[in-house]
């Protein structure tokens, strides 16, 4: 659930817990009258709202943004909002009556949008459910808004299953809304007189919340094959339709909720090719979905599915009466830059910054223990092969230990030992800098770290003399942290290439040993992270916000040994990204990587002809000289059969 500063206007009425009478006795007065899982909902979030503090006969919060909050929540959701308001409209126009509304609200149940009649507008739901009211169950007690909130299901909640007694005249009706990795992206709501209330109406808004859902997905997978197929062939136009996003080669891109309910028992995540789910070849059934035609084919499973095409919308948007822009169906004006720009150049999407991501298992923990030991004083050295994203691990680790605190780098390979003292201390050297009183060490690269954390990079490269100055800064700072009048340096990390550390090579002062002591971090190398897809697509997205890599792209990426690490792998990418025509990098890793490397390796003469075989195969044969011929662990990397391992292998050798 999103997290939000409210600006208060009411205060509930606090209680303590309720007693086992009352709960029952409320629990009779509540009416309950529904299937026992129904009742279970409700009884479970009247529990909560009494651990919450609230009392059934009191008055709900009425909590609403301020306007600059408001603002901010609802430019948040400009994009979704998109698609929501159409189907709200129509879904007013479907059960409005009298004494009725349809409401919109964020995953932290702020109400962004509403249609309310006169009726409704006039009595005390259409003055207490208003764009930037918040209706969570720890504010609103029990209603249908916040119960689909925390379930993350449809719900109902009319009359006296509202936890507040001064809710007990409305009925309501909500269905979430989730985008196609089940992230929640709001909630529809229905709410009428209690009177009035209709059963069919969460039916109706369930049936919009699915379409938002369905048009959300078709727009993200704009670029993509959609294919949309169901067990009868008169739902295909229907909101029940599964849908799967493939790439030209016939690899998963995505799934709707209602693909992941027919293919129950099916693997299809993301990078699964069509031939893995479907008991038919991609290329030869391709053709005929695209000229719009419907195929009865078989899943894994045995089940027969009808299937048609959704053909790729294009992206672009153009420029009409001069200075406006239609950008997916909604006119906007236009910059004085994009004035300059020719019809055919404008394009929706601009690119975006990206951060480096770490969310490798192992070192998602080492990280966690860096950052509490940074925070405590401890200093960090981080070890790695060349190009592994060291000094990117130290931002980070800064960022989560002290939020926006400067980072200075230092490089020691770079440290001019006759001017050392003046380039870490400043003009006075190191007496100003160890004198709490003088300011003028304010030019010196040491002073400018103090309130944030510095990094050494290449410490392996200082001499044992440097060492010894650099361990009494060390603790000299470190004297002064608990100094409230002191401005100290808040952490200090050291990495380098080399396990300096316990190499005989390397001589390194006792001084130097003893203050650097704490806690040691070992980068893992590019092609041994498990989040290696993840980084790929940051890469790429840092590179050029506006393009990403696809399931094949990603694949052969993966199947490489990246000896390099990160320098290599931002070079064939950005490469990669300079030979693309479209938005999405797939036959150009291919180009790329043969431009950088040049392994000798071929499709075997079964593969030639068919870019996705050719591909395979030579990703098969590279992991295959890389784990010395281990058929399950080439399996496993490249997220193939054994059985296709096997068959390639016997080409080729």
């Amino acid at each position: 659930m999103s997290t939000y500063n409210y600006n208060v206007i009411a205060f509930g009425t606090a209680g303590g817990k309720m007693s086992v009478e009352n709960w029952e006795y409320e629990n009779r007065e509540a009416g309950f009258n529904r299937t026992s899982s129904v009742i279970a909902s409700i009884a479970d979030s009247w529990s909560r709202c009494r651990e919450f503090g609230l009392r059934a006969a009191g008055t709900p919060s009425e909590i609403v943004l301020s306007e600059d909050k408001f603002k901010t929540v609802f430019e948040q959701n400009e994009s979704i909002r998109h698609f929501v308001i159409p189907e709200m409209e129509l879904l007013y126009n479907q059960i409005a009556g009298t004494n009725f509304m349809v409401a919109y609200a964020d995953p932290g149940g702020v109400v962004l949008d509403s249609i309310q009649d006169e009726d409704f507008k006039a009595g005390e739901g259409g003055k207490a459910v208003i764009p930037g009211s918040v209706w969570v169950e720890n504010h609103r007690g029990t209603n249908a808004l916040g119960l689909a909130i925390h379930t993350k299901k449809p719900a109902i909640v009319t009359g006296k299953d509202h936890f507040f007694h001064k809710l007990n005249d409305l009925s309501c009706f909500a269905a979430p809304i989730f985008d196609h990795e089940e992230k929640l992206l709001g909630v529809i709501d229905a709410t009428s007189n209690a009177k009035a209330r209709n059963e069919h109406t969460l039916a109706l808004v369930k049936l919009a919340s699915r379409n938002i859902e369905n048009r959300l997905f078709s727009e993200h997978f704009c670029d993509s094959l959609i294919l949309m197929f169901h067990a009868r062939q008169e739902y295909l136009p229907t909101t029940s339709v599964a849908m799967i996003a493939v790439d030209e080669y016939g690899f998963i891109e995505g799934a709707n909720a209602n693909a992941k309910a027919v293919l129950n028992g099916l693997d299809i995540r993301r990078t699964q090719h069509f031939g893995e789910i479907f008991d038919v070849q991609f290329f030869d059934i391709v053709d005929q979905l695209r000229s719009n035609g419907i195929i009865s084919i078989k899943d894994r499973m045995g089940s027969v599915v009808f299937m048609k095409a959704q053909p790729p919308i294009s992206r672009r948007v153009f420029k009409v009466d001069g200075d406006l822009l239609i950008n997916n169906g909604k006119a906007e004006s236009l910059t004085d830059d994009q004035k300059a720009i020719p019809n055919s150049e404008l394009s929706l999407h601009q690119p975006t910054e990206a951060k480096l991501v770490f969310e490798d298992e192992v070192l998602s923990k080492d990280i966690k223990e860096a950052v509490r030991g940074i925070q405590l004083g401890l200093p960090l050295t981080i070890l790695g092969d060349p190009s592994t994203g060291k000094t990117e691990l130290a931002r980070e680790i800064n960022e989560r230990a002290f939020g926006r605190s400067k980072l200075t780098v230092v490089d020691c390979l770079h440290i001019n030992s006759e001017q050392f003292e003046k380039q870490m201390f400043g003009e006075h050297g190191k007496i100003g800098f160890f004198d709490q009183e003088l300011k003028t060490a304010k030019d010196g690269k040491l002073f400018l770290a103090r309130g944030g954390v510095v990094l050494f990079k290449n410490v392996h490269a200082l001499d044992t003399s440097t060492q010894d100055v650099i361990a009494a800064a060390q603790q000299f700072e470190e004297s002064q942290r608990d100094n409230n009048q002191f401005r100290s340096i808040k952490g200090w990390i050291f990495s380098s290439p080399i396990d300096w550390l316990d190499n005989s090579e390397f001589q390194i002062s006792s001084r130097f040993a003893n203050a650097i002591q704490g806690k040691k971090l070992n980068t893992p190398s590019l092609s041994q992270r498990s989040d290696f897809e993840k980084v790929a697509c940051a890469i790429a997205s840092a590179s050029s916000g506006e393009y990403t890599l696809s399931p094949v792209a990603l694949r052969i990426l993966k199947s490489c040994n990246w000896t390099g690490n990160f320098s290599e792998l931002k070079k064939v990418i950005r490469l990669a990204i300079s030979q693309s025509s479209g938005k999405v990098i797939r036959q150009e890793i291919s180009e790329a990587l043969s431009a950088f490397t040049d392994d000798g390796l071929k499709p075997c003469p079964n593969c030639v002809g068919s870019p996705v075989r050719a591909e395979t195969c030579i990703m098969i044969q590279r992991s295959w000289e890389e784990t010395g011929g281990n058929v399950s662990l080439v399996s496993r990397r490249l997220g193939v059969s054994r059985n296709t391992v096997y068959k390639h292998v016997k080409s080729f050798q």
